[in-house]
Formats: C-alpha cells, structure tokens, sequence
C-alpha cells in the first residue's frame, strides 16, 4: 500500500526582478532607470535598445506604447508575492513622467528557473488574478531547454532579440542559484 507524503506549503525560490520599459524618447528612458533605481533597486542588467513592443487587444485602452524598448533587470532578488506591489510602484513612475512621453508604458515582470512573468492592470483569458487590480501573465515557460513563448504571449518575446536577452538572464539565474 503506497502512503501520500504530506503535503507542505513553502515559499518558493526568489525570482529576478524585471522591468520592460516602452518609451518614445531617451532622455525619459534615463530619468525612468533613474527613478527605478530609486524605488526599487540598483539595476543589475540592461537590454539594448528591443524590438517595439505592440501592445496587446486588451490593452488598447489610452494611449500607444512607444517606439524603442529596453529592459531592465534589478540586483536584488524578489518574492513573486511582491510582484502586485512593484506593478502599482511602476504605474508611479510612469504617471510621474507620462506629461513628458505619453507613449511611457512600464511593465513589471520577474524571471524564475522555469518561467518568466510579467504584470498587468488588464484582465484577460490568460492572465491570473493576484490582488490589489494586478493580473500575471505567463510568456516564457522553461521546456526542453529552452525558453519557449506560451501561445498567449505577447509577439514582443517571440522576437530573436529579447529571447536572447531572457535566455541570458535566465542563465545568470541558474548559475547564481547554485552559489
């Protein structure tokens, strides 16, 4: 007769801190990274200038998403439970400079072993409910060794470009995990 082990809830491992930033001028850009630094933390890894990212059905609400693209990932790790509260400290930034660069859109995502998350203020078929008006979203899962974009993800993390970016920050995940 087989026994069920008991089942125990842990938090799971922390995650990277990212954040996606659409933009239409690069001075806003520096002043955002600039202000990053101050809300959340120092910034570890900066992309370069991405593919435009094209914004989603769901989120055709106000205005368009800029013309250059850049991530940002952050030195300190982070909870994935943290994930709602960084959203609503990006929405901050953003509305703090969007009277300067309307098309500033500031997405919060975090990068684990197994998959890569960003945030929204919108609902959809694909996204999970988290609290406080912040959704998750899925767009990378961790599958025969390679990152993989789910089929809901947006087409911004099919493109050759930020799948390298991912790829390399999920190895520097990898490899820091087994420090």
């Amino acid at each position: 007769m087989l026994l069920n082990p008991k089942e125990i809830t842990r938090k799971p491992e922390s995650a990277i801190f990212f954040l996606i930033v659409s933009f239409n001028y690069l001075e806003i850009y520096f002043k955002v990274k600039e202000l990053a630094e101050q809300v959340f933390y120092p910034v570890h890894l900066e992309s370069p200038s991405l593919p435009r990212w094209r914004e989603e059905f769901t989120e055709r609400i106000g205005n368009s998403f800029g013309e250059e693209t850049r991530i940002l990932s952050f030195k300190r790790r982070i909870n994935r439970d943290e994930l709602p509260e960084l959203k609503k400290k990006a929405i901050k930034i953003q509305k703090k400079l969007e009277a300067k660069d309307y098309s500033l859109k500031l997405i919060p995502g975090y990068l684990t072993s197994h998959n890569v998350v960003i945030s929204s203020s919108y609902d959809d078929f694909h996204r999970i409910y988290l609290f406080q008006g912040v959704f998750a979203e899925i767009v990378y899962k961790y599958e025969r060794l390679d990152l993989i974009p789910t089929d809901s993800s947006p087409e911004f993390f099919s493109m050759k470009d930020v799948h390298y970016f991912f790829t390399a920050l999920r190895d520097f995940h990898i490899a820091n995990l087994r420090k």
